[in-house]
């Protein structure tokens, strides 16, 4: 199983690199290099360095070997798990900051060496899985000339909010909401904006609350957004666009080198569709889908993030 799951980690890595197979090493690798992109430096070319230099130096049945070895070190163990582990240590420990700086740099390291593949002239691969397609034979919407954007759903679940009555929908966004930023997503954000990559961020709020919404991504650190453009508030009302509906229409404008959530239906309705926990785990794992994880699907801790405490009941 790990052998065909290399191999259909190879075949798209290939599709994502332009077809060559020593490039998609430094993708398939680079959400675990540690470097310090979001702290300001080597922005201009955060791909270069021995690793990925060397790579690309590689015969390509070398790279071919390589690239295998690195893909099947990650390759995913079956476990009784039917959710996420939650971040190491309570919310708010130095443990969770931890983890959420650690998952925003894995972050910034994939989207920095995709705009530095645009800038070389290369071409790229959208993330955004085109309609009617499935996730055994995934086909994924064109990029061309399109500018670069990653798109975050701010919709913190239930499950993983401070306070399950008090989730991003129902914030009021006046100022007065219990609300913080993630570590390290401001840092990301900004950092994504510097390279020339459009930061989206998407919310099942209903499009009558843009301004307060707008005002409280400003007060936590995140700029400004254009609701409609970068800021899309697709709920509220009968005509109100699904998920999916959300990022096919993205997708048209912009070329989406990163999906980011903290559920997998923030990828796609057809991890919803396919019932129960073990069979979600499996669609996420034992399909074709399977090497985007970390490549241009990011699950990783809410931007924002409610500390309300849970009401008496």
């Amino acid at each position: 199983m790990n052998g065909l799951r290399a191999a259909a980690a190879l075949t798209l890595l290939s599709a994502m690199t332009g077809g060559c197979v020593a490039a998609a090493l430094p993708v398939a690798v680079g959400g675990l290099m540690a470097k310090d992109q979001l702290g300001g430096r080597d922005k201009r070319n955060p791909v270069k360095g021995e690793t990925a230099s060397s790579a690309r130096a590689m015969p390509s049945t070398q790279a071919g070997r390589v690239a295998v070895a690195a893909i099947e070190e990650r390759a995913v163990i079956q476990t009784g798990m039917t959710a996420l582990p939650p971040p190491a240590g309570v919310p708010g420990s130095g443990e969770a900051a931890a983890y959420s700086l650690q998952a925003y740099q894995a972050l910034w390291n994939h989207l920095a060496a995709q705009a530095e593949r645009r800038r070389r002239g290369e071409a790229l691969q959208s993330v955004v899985l085109m309609p009617g397609t499935t996730l055994d034979a995934p086909r994924y919407a064109s990029c061309e000339s399109k500018p670069l954007a990653v798109v975050f759903d701010v919709d913190e679940s239930a499950e993983k909010a401070a306070d399950p009555d008090a989730p991003w929908r129902r914030w009021k966004g006046d100022g007065t909401d219990a609300v913080t930023a993630t570590p390290g997503a401001v840092e990301g954000v900004d950092a994504a904006r510097r390279e020339g990559v459009a930061v989206i961020f998407t919310s099942r709020r209903s499009p009558e609350s843009a301004s307060g919404v707008t005002g409280l991504l400003s007060q936590l650190g995140f700029g400004r957004f254009e609701p409609g453009r970068t800021l899309i508030l697709s709920g509220g009302a009968e005509t109100a666009k699904s998920d999916e509906q959300v990022r096919q229409v993205i997708a048209a404008g912009y070329c989406v080198i990163a999906l980011v959530g903290d559920s997998l239906n923030d990828f796609s309705s057809q991890f919803e569709a396919a019932g129960d926990a073990g069979k979600r785990q499996t669609a996420a794992t034992e399909t074709m889908v399977a090497p985007l994880w970390g490549a241009g699907w990011f699950i990783l801790p809410n931007p924002v993030r409610s500390g309300a405490a849970p009401q008496p009941q």
